[in-house]
């Protein structure tokens, strides 16, 4: 009985984890890290692109790809709580 209950806690912790925790990874050229951050929505999502930290210029809106914008989209709404359909080059910079 003791054991079924450490093994419940112990999946509830780690599904916490899995739908709360975030990461990216920087691109800088002297210092790539991982950054982890609590998410402001829970998703199954682990794994986030935040593409404006590297050491190339910003690319503006109308330049993104598909999946870039949708990297932005999902990291926005995910990490900051902003939700946007990116269309315009003052939502990109918000």
């Amino acid at each position: 009985m003791k054991t079924k209950i450490i093994l419940v806690l112990t999946i509830f912790a780690l599904s916490f984890v899995w739908l709360k925790i975030g990461v990216y990874e920087t691109h800088f050229a002297e210092d790539n890290r991982l950054v982890f951050f609590f998410k402001k929505h829970p998703v199954l999502q682990i794994r986030f692109e935040n593409i404006f930290l590297t050491d190339e210029d910003d690319k503006p809106v109308g330049r993104l790809s598909d999946e870039e914008r949708r990297a932005v989209i999902n990291y926005c709404k995910y990490r900051l709580a902003i939700e946007t359909e990116l269309k315009t080059q003052v939502e990109l910079d918000a």
